[in-house]
């Protein structure tokens, strides 16, 4: 049997997902930014890169509240260029640069900053394992490097799960995994936050998102070229499936995992 062909979804959909996911940890506010903060030791005279910066909040946020010296780096020139933007906007001056580069091969010299910092964009890298490695690389021996990522919940069916990557531009893992990259990029004395009610809590007061008849319009029109009336019906219903699933307290995890540089680790040649 010949596989169906594939529709590509609709962009105020991959919005309205990437809202509804990113969205929820980032309603946690000053809590989750000020222990981020506090576990990177995060102050005046303190070099600091947050790689996959995005648009620059939680940058903007370090550098405003801290004191330190941020360099965000994100691989999309977009986003970095708003983020720009919004900085020069900024009634006080920060100690804030961003810079377009690869998440997995970042411009910088071997231990350069104090801490390090990876946003959940860092698994939309082509290469995430390599991505953390570079955080490592970049970071001074015995600093601190932070993950704030996503992770699959157990009970999370494969077709969702596949959905939900084409949808977010990135690829949760296994909480298991991301330790695992850390270790192998020779950090040590691994912790584990679990953030993943206090975004539920974030986003409980917040109404079910539900599509609009504009949107089931969308999704209909580009199943229907490809796959006829039933698998346009077909295909908005996977639509509605997947925000009720993503509505579920842990239909997906948020962890913050903290790990420091261990001195001697093996470095590539």
């Amino acid at each position: 049997m010949s596989a169906q062909p594939r529709v590509p979804p609709v962009p105020a959909v991959l919005r309205l997902v990437q809202m509804m996911v990113l969205g929820r940890w980032r309603a946690t506010g000053e809590e989750l930014y000020r222990e981020v903060a506090d576990l990177m030791e995060a102050g005046p005279g303190k070099e600091i890169v947050v790689s996959g910066s995005g648009e620059g909040e939680t940058s903007e946020w370090l550098a405003g509240r801290t004191g330190a010296a941020v360099t965000g780096v994100d691989d999309n020139e977009e986003r970095v260029e708003h983020a720009e933007a919004h900085a020069r906007g900024l009634k006080v001056p920060l100690s804030l640069s961003y810079q377009q580069a690869r998440l997995d091969d970042l411009p910088h010299e071997s231990n350069v900053f104090d801490a390090a910092l990876a946003e959940p964009l860092l698994s939309a890298a082509a290469d995430p394992e390599r991505a953390i490695a570079e955080l490592a690389r970049v970071t001074k021996p015995m600093g601190p490097v932070v993950l704030l990522e996503l992770t699959w919940s157990s009970d999370m069916s494969e077709s969702a799960r596949e959905m939900l990557v084409e949808r977010l531009g990135l690829r949760p893992r296994l909480l298991i995994e991301w330790k695992q990259m850390m270790r192998e990029a020779g950090l040590v004395e691994i912790q584990v936050q679990d953030w993943t009610e206090a975004g539920a809590k974030a986003a409980a007061d917040e109404e079910e998102p539900v599509l609009t008849w504009q949107q089931k319009v969308q999704i209909a029109g580009r199943a229907w070229r490809q796959l006829g009336w039933k698998g346009a019906r077909a295909a908005v219903a996977r639509e509605r499936a997947l925000l009720k699933e993503l509505t579920r307290e842990r239909a997906l995890g948020f962890q913050l995992l903290k790990g420091v540089k261990w001195p001697h680790a093996r470095q590539e040649s």
